[in-house]
């Protein structure tokens, strides 16, 4: 079984690499490690537009979508192994 401190430290070595995620494709921006969390940023073509503060269409971006890399038993996530799994395939 992997501890939480190696499985923070696989996903960093995969940041800025891209993904598949629920049909999409997305790349690893960010682990957040006090939070328990992984950040993954839209690579889709024609980025959503973004609203401003008053909901306005302002702008595209790409969209953001943050991932928990525990469950409440302190395991990892099934998003997060398939992720991963899918990561450490594509290596090499």
């Amino acid at each position: 079984m992997q501890t939480n401190h190696e499985l923070l430290t696989q996903l960093r070595t995969h940041l800025g690499r891209r993904c598949l995620h629920a049909g999409r494709h997305w790349r690893l921006v960010e682990v957040l490690a006090a939070d328990g969390r992984l950040v993954l940023e839209s690579q889709e073509a024609e980025p959503p537009i973004q609203p401003d503060q008053y909901g306005n269409a302002a702008f595209r971006g790409p969209e953001h979508v943050e991932l928990a890399l525990f469950t409440d038993q302190g395991e990892t996530t099934a998003d997060v192994a398939r992720l991963l799994q899918a990561l450490n395939r594509t290596d090499g």
